[in-house]
């Protein structure tokens, strides 16, 4: 409800601090020429005591008068409107919160500007950026998952939405390294054989593997990778890889069946999709580029010895071969698999 009327008297009452008791006022209109050093050339209604002509302070008239001169400083100054970053919030579907993440600024600092709070203007122009480049949002976005600021939940949401949008393939790649990096780069322990995970390490092993292995399967990549990883452990005290793996009904998978988005990458291989009566069979083909200098003679040997056992066999086999290992045998299902289990293999007996 409008409370303002022009020079007129209004007979509702507030308190005036100068009578020490509630008065009526009356509202009268000012000329406002200039807000915070810019020449807006508005006005402001301000309330008045009927009894001592002193201003008072009414809450409604005030939050009316901020809208106009606000709205007015932000026409003139060029300072984002609240909508705009709603709007913003909306095309993602984010949270004021996770907007507020994703920019590093203060906890309440969007809901400030949502509900008609100004922003700086160097605040204002960044936010004007982001919303106008949809590729300085991603590249936003990104730092912050990066620096765990936000959830992986969100982190995905916006990705989603922007890989709609028709983002570059690169992209795309650098996107997916990211998100791997982040689930499965942890401190070392016994679940990944105290080795930091490398990613690019792994695609070039996985290379490696594809270039030597005749139909290499996008199943079987968890096997090679974890019997090269166990054996490494078994005989130099630390896993190739820095993987983790998981107890998964046909074998050991790398966690949270990671070696989906791993087989999408595409510097070092690509994957081939076939149809046959029995469903979709997907294959890893090498592009015959990996790099191996990372990795000593005795690792190489390892990457090889795994190789050489399990070349000629098929998916099922091999699958049977794992589930042999103390790993897999004393880890429930959907458990992460300890290398402790890997001083006693099966697979070199």
């Amino acid at each position: 409800m409008n409370l303002v009327n022009m020079m007129g008297w209004s007979k509702m009452k507030v308190y005036c601090p100068y009578c020490k008791k509630e008065e009526n006022y009356k509202i009268e209109k000012r000329e406002l020429k200039e807000f915070r050093g810019v020449e807006i050339n508005t006005y402001e209604n301000v309330a008045m005591c009927e009894k001592c002509n002193n201003d008072l302070y009414v809450n409604e008239i005030e939050n009316e008068n901020n809208e106009r001169i606000y709205d007015v400083y932000r026409d003139k100054t060029n300072i984002i409107k609240p909508q705009d970053i709603i709007d913003l919030r909306t095309k993602y579907d984010i949270s004021q919160r996770e907007l507020t993440s994703i920019l590093g600024f203060g906890k309440m600092t969007i809901n400030r500007y949502e509900r008609g709070g100004i922003p700086t203007k160097s605040q204002s122009d960044y936010i004007k950026l982001l919303i106008e480049n949809e590729n300085e949002f991603i590249k936003k976005t990104k730092e912050a998952y990066k620096k765990n600021n936000i959830s992986q939940k969100t982190y995905e949401k916006i990705v989603s939405k922007d890989m709609k949008n028709e983002v570059s393939q690169n992209d795309i790649q650098e996107m997916y390294r990211l998100y791997i990096n982040n689930v499965l780069r942890k401190n070392p322990d016994i679940y990944n054989g105290y080795k930091l995970f490398d990613l690019e390490l792994v695609e070039n092993i996985i290379s490696y593997i594809a270039s030597k292995v005749k139909n290499l399967t996008i199943t079987s990549v968890n096997k090679y990778l974890w019997f090269i990883d166990i054996l490494s452990f078994n005989k130099r005290g630390v896993s190739i890889t820095g993987l983790t793996y998981q107890n998964q009904q046909f074998g050991p998978t790398i966690i949270e069946q990671k070696y989906k988005e791993i087989s999408l990458l595409d510097a070092k291989y690509t994957r081939n999709d076939y149809e046959d009566e029995t469903g979709t069979k997907t294959y890893i083909i090498s592009n015959k580029n990996y790099d191996l200098s990372k990795l000593d003679n005795s690792e190489i040997d390892i990457i090889n010895t795994i190789i050489k056992l399990l070349k000629d066999k098929n998916v099922t086999d091999i699958s049977n071969m794992s589930h042999k290992e103390e790993g897999w045998k004393k880890t429930k299902r959907f458990e992460n698999i300890s290398f402790e289990y890997a001083m006693n293999l099966n697979i070199i007996k």
